[in-house]
């Protein structure tokens, strides 16, 4: 089982390989935390090869969930889809492939909350984001559905790797069109592509990004750091701003870099 990664702040090493490509070193931060005087809706989960052996056969996961209900559900549906998703994932049969597997149980995970928003009215429906990236060798695989975002930076060039799922308000706020428990027919992104030694991504709730903006984010991720270092200045930065923004936004933020484990091959 996947552990609740808010009780490990620090930054730690997890390594995947590719026979005939580089060994790939992933370096991990994250940080999260809630606007005060209101429970943390965001939640986010790790697992590495430390903490599960079937990590090697099936990659590192990192998984991102922003949890939304009119009457206080949305960190259960959060916590519940993130916790469900990297569990059973390990556990899915090795005839399935990572899309396979991940869209099979996000399905499942969708009825799971549609059931329970059926059962109890008063929670005025959960629904979540959900956005996940396993990391196997040298390749990254790309679950989303919602408004969390997947940002990479590759050298100078800073990238939106996820598109957001939402309708635009009048007064310029957003509503989600797809998320996980909002509807029968769940419809996910999925996407993959090469990882590059000094790749680093981002994954960010939209207390990060909404907030901030992507002129700060990008300023942030740019101007170097520990990985750990990235993820607390943007929590923070976001935290503070929330006064002026005049919202209420949970802010999470992993990072994740990619390095190059020298003589590796």
């Amino acid at each position: 089982m996947p552990k609740d990664t808010s009780a490990f702040p620090e930054s730690f090493l997890c390594t995947a390989v590719t026979p005939g490509k580089p060994q790939l070193q992933l370096r991990l931060g994250h940080a999260t935390a809630a606007v005060p005087g209101k429970d943390n809706e965001d939640f986010h989960g790790i697992v590495t090869p430390r903490e599960e052996l079937q990590a090697l056969d099936r990659g590192i996961a990192v998984a991102i969930a922003d949890g939304v209900s009119g009457r206080g559900g949305g960190r259960l549906a959060s916590e519940t889809a993130v916790k469900s998703l990297l569990r059973d994932y390990y556990a899915a049969p090795d005839t399935w492939n990572i899309t396979q597997a991940l869209d099979k149980l996000l399905r499942s995970i969708n009825d799971w909350l549609l059931s329970e928003n059926a059962r109890h009215p008063e929670y005025d429906g959960m629904v979540t984001t959900l956005t996940m990236i396993v990391f196997k060798g040298n390749y990254y695989h790309l679950a989303h559905v919602g408004d969390t975002r997947v940002y990479r930076r590759r050298g100078e060039v800073f990238k939106q790797l996820t598109i957001d799922h939402t309708w635009q308000r009048g007064d310029m706020r957003h509503v989600l069109k797809r998320a996980v428990g909002l509807d029968s027919h769940l419809v996910v992104d999925y996407t993959d592509g090469e990882l590059f030694p000094g790749d680093v991504f981002l994954m960010a709730s939209d207390g990060i990004w909404e907030v901030l903006g992507e002129r700060v984010v990008y300023e942030v991720m740019h101007k170097g750091g520990s990985t750990q270092a990235i993820a607390d200045e943007l929590v923070e930065r976001s935290i503070k701003n929330q006064v002026q923004y005049m919202g209420r936004n949970d802010a999470t933020a992993v990072v994740i870099a990619v390095d190059e484990v020298p003589g590796g091959r």
